[in-house]
């Protein structure tokens, strides 16, 4: 028998969920794998729709069917994203300050 209890136990395998390592993004809206798919009322709106989406590099597919009201929506979403702000980074405790006096901000501005 062993001192080390451990050394004489078979080898564990480790039990992964293949589907936690298998999960993707999904294709972003207007590009080549999840194009924009709008309805309009005629073939003027259409050029038009189709005008808007080539300007933006946007792929769409009209479809045309006076029957049905105009379903805009994708586009709609997509015209009105904002841009992401980005912020600049704040002077840590021992950066130089801002506000170019030549001190450390903590004994500049910080006070």
């Amino acid at each position: 028998m062993s001192r080390y209890p451990h050394k004489d136990l078979p080898l564990k395998k480790a039990k992964f969920d293949n589907t936690v390592f298998e999960n993707k993004k999904p294709p972003r809206l207007g590009s080549r794998r999840a194009p924009l798919k709008l309805t309009v009322k005629d073939e003027a709106r259409r050029l038009e729709v189709a005008a808007i989406c080539a300007n933006k590099d946007w792929f769409c597919e009209v479809l045309i069917d006076p029957q049905v009201d105009e379903d805009l929506r994708d586009l709609n979403f997509l015209q009105g994203k904002q841009v992401v702000a980005t912020t600049t980074r704040l002077a840590g405790r021992n950066d130089p300050c801002p506000c170019a006096s030549g001190k450390k901000y903590k004994q500049c501005c910080a006070k």
